[in-house]
């Protein structure tokens, strides 16, 4: 399971000086291609046509053999393998999720990050707590994997069935015996959720299960975590880990769509204006480079090509041929969404490739644009 101290640690690769080898490899075993270890192949052959476009590289050549030896011992146990390997450093960050990324190996400066940062996007990490009246299960969802850390039970008194003539008495005794205890229990899986959280990177919650005791949970949880539930659904606490990965799934991506949206619509309301944001690839490489940008937002998918300056460690319009500060050539960068995004994050920005309507709405005006600092 990949974490944010996961990312964090390419994040610090990626602002290596130096070449790094970057893999993203589909290990998919549903896949019948990939069977027999036959993903080994696949990576032979894209390390081949990276090396036919870097035929001079010995160190490209010499780090490509080593990846090849490193995923020989790689168990396929996910759907994708995500390996960085900077040779003259000797640092190798290796890990396999379960969510399907298309296949690429790149040879840049720093890790190649944006389809990993795009998937982080996709997928933020969720608490789940699934409730009854005497039963809570303690899960987390993320990159398409779910983990159980607790299962709950407590000791509930049985809730009284109709009296008969000489227990009509009793009745009301039991009832409230009953609810007291399931009130007790409901506060003890609060408790217990709340401990979980603050040992866990969660960004969002979903509390399910019983509505009613679902409800009372959503209510008993501390303040802190209340600003992050974003949903109580009826799930039953004995749904399976395929039915849990399915609901959390559609309320993120419904969650995702819907941040996505109102970023651009903000976006474009300051552009309209001449506020804090701009669109178009010149006004936003400027922006970065002038350390404004505090939020990228691009297209799905977007390809664009452009030049660096790794003297001044500017960002430049592909159509420019040196640098306007120091005057030197500029090197071409065929990845620069990724380096655009990589720039950003470094600088302490934040970085959101869009979809749907949002990205309906950004491409009426431009591919890429800024949101900046206030």
């Amino acid at each position: 399971m990949i974490r944010h101290r996961d990312v964090e640690q390419l994040q610090q690769l990626s602002q290596a000086p130096g070449q790094t080898l970057t893999v993203y490899l589909d290990i998919d075993q549903t896949n019948p291609a990939n069977r027999r270890r036959q993903f080994e192949t696949r990576l032979k052959d894209l390390l081949k046509q990276l090396k036919a476009a870097h035929r001079d590289d010995k160190e490209l050549a010499a780090t490509c053999s080593e990846v090849e030896e490193i995923t020989k011992s790689i168990k396929p146990s996910g759907r994708t393998l995500v390996l960085a390997r900077h040779r003259k450093l000797g640092v190798t960050f290796r890990n396999v999720i379960r969510i399907a990324m298309p296949s690429g190996v790149y040879w840049t400066n720093g890790a190649f990050l944006r389809p990993l940062l795009e998937a982080l996007d996709e997928n933020e990490r969720f608490g789940i707590v699934l409730v009854d009246q005497k039963r809570a299960r303690l899960l987390t969802v993320f990159m398409g994997e779910i983990e159980e850390h607790k299962d709950l039970v407590s000791q509930i008194p049985p809730r009284p069935e109709s009296p008969s003539a000489d227990k009509l008495r009793s009745q009301p005794r039991m009832q409230r015996r009953h609810d007291e205890s399931v009130s007790s229990h409901v506060k003890f899986v609060a408790r217990e959720f709340g401990k979980l959280m603050e040992q866990l990177e969660v960004d969002r919650l979903i509390v399910g299960g019983n509505v009613g005791v679902a409800s009372e949970l959503a209510g008993a949880l501390p303040k802190r975590l209340r600003g992050r539930l974003v949903e109580v659904l009826p799930i039953p606490v004995a749904a399976t880990p395929e039915e849990i990965l399915t609901r959390a799934g559609g309320v993120q991506t419904r969650l995702e769509r819907a941040e996505e949206l109102e970023v651009v619509r903000e976006i474009l309301k300051e552009v309209r204006r001449g506020g804090r944001a701009v669109a178009g690839l010149s006004a936003t490489l400027e922006a970065i480079n002038e350390g404004r940008v505090w939020k990228l937002v691009y297209l799905q998918g977007l390809k664009l090509e452009g030049g660096v300056c790794n003297t001044c460690n500017m960002l430049f319009d592909p159509a420019d041929e040196r640098c306007p500060v120091c005057t030197r050539k500029l090197e071409r960068e065929p990845h620069m969404v990724d380096r655009m995004a990589r720039t950003v994050l470094e600088r302490g920005g934040h970085v959101d490739m869009v979809h749907g309507p949002a990205a309906e709405a950004l491409r009426a005006v431009a591919e890429v644009a800024a949101l900046m600092h206030s």
